[in-house]
């Protein structure tokens, strides 16, 4: 009778775990590394998960080599950058990605991509996966497509069995480190910020320059060696690398970059800057710069792989890159870990990294993700302490811990699962605090822009006004820019501004023999005070002495606040120029 109950209980487990099982089957004998972390999954859904992305990761990347040399392609999923809204309005406007023409990011990012397609489609080993919208812009039959979410290009590259993802893009800068929404040059200017609100702003230095951002979450490297391969090749024909790690950028801000293996964007240079501009619009460097990116792909297959494509027929040597593939396949269990909230087995994928790999070609990768696992760990060891008083009956220390512990977490979409946790914790079943929808930048910015139209108000004397010195400009000049006085109050000023010195105060301890004790003292100090290039908010009396000035990076322009002539046309001396005149 015993027997025969073992029996039963026996049956009953393995017919559980043939249906736990039965979904997906990974196709590929594994590590005893994968098989350790596969074991741990004792769930339907997230063993299917794993096999899921295991499987693609043997298919596309650990199987490449056999794959072409039996005929097969690679498969690049290629697009253009951004594109309309559901209102049928570029993003580019709408978010203000503009050209110093007043053209959007989308018509520089069409001109290149046309030239990649053209030079990716001639090649017999590589397959184009894109959206149809995309494919009829690409070919040159249509000049207007609409915007895609970073989700659903991930979604269509895997659907596609894609290698990897490219998208080509321009850079910019924000609206408010460029002159009046376009052009960011040197010098001082009159600019925007994301409202719409108009400022004076002393821009000191310019952007200028290509870049690459590469996935930094591609533990394998493919993606950070491109970039870099892109970088050397244009800096030796001449082309200027950006200044922000020198053209190859690591990057992980973006959601298709965390939920798809490899992954670039090009910034093929700054719409913003008047010169580059101009020369990213000409044939030659247009030509040289889609060339060289078409050229360093091919090498990186080469580097990586051994894969020479470069020609009509397949040739190479292939080179042993299983551990890329295993980084690769520990690097995105850690992330579908990390998603789910599972920290245990995302902890254990990352130690097996460190403890298999680690070495000075995967250092960066390595401990970038030993890192997201520290924020994550400190993260945890305040939700364990929270939940701890909590169940001690210690509710107010157990708040404080559960918003330490979502403190601890930046915005990243990595982070949902654990945000959401510790929401709940501070909460209760009471909905997130942040539920404000998110406003429309660009269509704020635009209304916005309209609104600060205000008619100007004559000013009182003693109102701060604005003086704007830039370089090689004399002090008498900018204060007739800023307060158009006439020429006896001009010279009232230019005397009063170079003669100014700034006050502080300063504290000391003065001993009282007859008291015999101390008290606090303080006494006036006069500063020499440089009017140098640069903004400045000046005070003077009604007597034109000027009491306080202070430098600024920028200053909003707004007119109940400040005089100026040059930018508010509300300056007291012009009103009074004008009543004389009457």
């Amino acid at each position: 009778m015993k027997l025969i109950k073992i029996t039963l209980l026996l049956l009953i487990i393995i017919s559980i775990n043939a249906d736990l099982f039965s979904d997906t089957i990974i196709k590929n004998k594994q590590t005893p590394a994968i098989d350790k972390i596969i074991e741990l999954q004792d769930n339907k859904n997230t063993f299917n998960d794993t096999a899921e992305i295991i499987n693609y990761i043997d298919e596309v990347y650990g199987n490449l080599y056999e794959s072409l040399e039996n005929g097969g392609k690679i498969t690049i999923y290629f697009g253009p950058a951004h594109g309309k809204d559901e209102t049928g309005r570029w993003r580019g406007i709408t978010t203000n990605r503009v050209g110093v023409t007043g053209l959007p990011e989308e018509y520089y990012s069409m001109l290149y991509s046309r030239k990649l397609y053209d030079l990716l489609k001639q090649n017999p080993f590589i397959d184009i996966a894109a959206k149809d919208e995309y494919r009829e812009v690409l070919e040159g039959r249509s000049d207007t497509y609409h915007y895609m979410k970073f989700e659903d290009v991930m979604r269509n590259a895997k659907s596609a069995g894609a290698f990897m993802v490219i998208e080509s893009h321009m850079n910019n800068v924000s609206i408010f480190s460029k002159a009046d929404g376009l052009i960011n040059m040197p010098g001082i200017h009159m600019a925007r910020d994301s409202s719409g609100r108009k400022l004076l702003i002393n821009i000191t230095g310019s952007y200028s320059g290509f870049l690459t951002l590469y996935n930094k979450y591609d533990a394998g490297g493919f993606s950070r060696q491109y970039a870099v391969n892109i970088r050397d090749a244009l800096v030796a024909k001449g082309y200027k690398a950006n200044n922000w790690d020198y053209g190859a950028v690591a990057d992980d801000r973006f959601t298709y970059y965390l939920n798809f293996p490899v992954s670039i964007i090009y910034e093929s240079g700054f719409i913003s800057h008047p010169i580059e501009e101009k020369k990213l619009l000409e044939e030659d460097y247009m030509d040289g710069m889609v060339k060289t990116q078409y050229e360093m792909l091919i090498k990186t297959f080469n580097d990586i792989y051994g894969i020479d494509i470069s020609r009509k027929e397949f040739k190479g040597k292939k080179k042993d890159f299983k551990s890329g593939v295993e980084m690769l396949k520990l690097a995105r269990l850690a992330i579908y870990f990390i998603q789910q909230g599972d920290t245990k087995s995302a902890n254990l994928a990352v130690k097996t990294m460190k403890t298999l790999y680690y070495n000075p070609h995967t250092k960066d990768s390595i401990d970038y993700y030993k890192s997201i696992m520290s924020t994550i760990n400190y993260a945890e060891s305040y939700y364990n302490k929270g939940i701890n008083y909590r169940n001690k009956k210690k509710y107010n220390k157990a708040r404080v811990s559960f918003v330490n512990a979502k403190g601890s977490l930046s915005r990243n979409a990595m982070y949902s699962a654990y945000r959401d946790k510790y929401s709940a914790a501070i909460y209760g079943n009471k909905k997130s605090r942040n539920t404000a929808k998110e406003s429309t930048p660009g269509t704020r910015w635009e209304r916005n822009r309209i609104e600060t139209t205000i008619p100007a108000k004559p000013s009182s004397i003693t109102k701060p006004f604005i003086l704007a010195l830039s370089n090689g400009e004399s002090l008498e000049n900018a204060i007739l820019e800023s307060l158009d006085p006439d020429t006896d109050n001009l010279k009232t000023l230019v005397s009063s501004i170079s003669n100014y010195k700034k006050v502080t105060w300063v504290k000391s301890r003065q001993y009282l023999a007859k008291k015999k004790r101390y008290k606090t003292v303080w006494t006036k100090k006069y500063e020499d005070f440089e009017f140098k290039p640069g903004i400045f908010v000046v005070h003077m009396d009604r007597n034109m002495k000027i009491v306080k000035a202070e430098r600024v990076s920028k200053v909003y322009l707004d007119q109940n606040k400040y005089q100026n002539h040059q930018y508010l046309k509300n300056s007291y001396f012009t009103e009074i120029e004008q009543k004389r005149e009457l």
